[in-house]
């Protein structure tokens, strides 16, 4: 087990989330409920490379009729981004997002682990009500939707956090 792996775990039992490890691989597996959806999450580690790369997965699949729309949304959000990119799978219709990090050797602050996870869930539960509108479209009206329109609605977003 790399010392990166171990640090990636330690956060997890920090922060107290429920996760699964993947035999054979540095791998945590995990789901958390968030504002809009439920997000899967999967954090791959490469110990000797100092990398942990971590992607949230959509719980919505884009159908083939309606994924020029879902890019469209992915590219113009991802121009917003200053972390991480959302990716889409054009083959399945899977929509992630996805963020890494490469420490420096021996120097995994679990700061930047939690952060990690906290940017990927909080991007993907953004991005979902967006993609759910684009989904729930029907085919014939895809020619209408202008996804510059649709990026502008305010009840589409999470409510901002409080301070705590």
């Amino acid at each position: 087990m790399s010392a990166l792996y171990a640090a990636t775990l330690t956060t997890f039992k920090a922060q107290g989330w429920h996760y699964r490890e993947v035999p054979g691989l540095e791998v945590i597996e995990a789901d958390f409920e968030a504002h809009h959806t439920k997000v899967p999450l999967h954090v791959q580690v490469y110990g000797e490379a100092h990398i942990a790369s971590v992607v949230a997965t959509a719980s919505v699949e884009v159908p083939k009729s309606h994924r020029l729309h879902a890019v469209e949304l992915i590219m113009r959000t991802n121009k917003e981004l200053n972390l991480g990119n959302f990716e889409m799978d054009w083959d399945s219709g899977v929509v992630m997002f996805r963020v890494t990090n490469i420490f420096a050797p021996h120097r995994y602050d679990e700061r930047i682990i939690a952060s990690l996870v906290h940017a990927s869930i909080a991007e993907m539960d953004r991005l979902t009500p967006f993609l759910g509108e684009i989904c729930k479209t029907p085919k014939g009206e895809l020619l209408l939707l202008r996804v510059t329109d649709l990026l502008k609605r305010q009840d589409l977003l999470p409510p901002v956090p409080e301070e705590a």
